[in-house]
């Protein structure tokens, strides 16, 4: 990765601010991306990931789905939906 000018395209930013926000938001797409390959070979989604990480880091106790939904770092994910299509997996 080269500076956010020329990742983008973009030569100018309103401010310092502006060209932070950008970058930031740029840099987290960068991080996804990387994510979601390093997760591919193993059929699993960042969420579902995130899902695992969190009972792994609970063992050898039992969460509630509320507790996953607190945990998580997505707030928007459906942990009832990830814990499902990950118990299918595994049956």
């Amino acid at each position: 990765m080269g500076r956010i000018e020329d990742e983008i395209l973009q030569s100018k930013f309103e401010d310092e601010h502006q060209k932070v926000v950008i970058n930031v938001l740029f840099t987290a797409s960068w991080l996804d991306v990387k994510n979601i390959q390093r997760l591919k070979p193993f059929g699993i989604s960042p969420q579902q990931f995130n899902v695992l990480r969190i009972l792994r880091g609970s063992f050898p106790n039992a969460l509630r789905l509320g507790d996953i939904s607190d945990r998580m770092i997505d707030k928007n994910s459906n942990a009832t939906r990830l814990v499902e299509k990950l118990r299918q997996k595994i049956w």
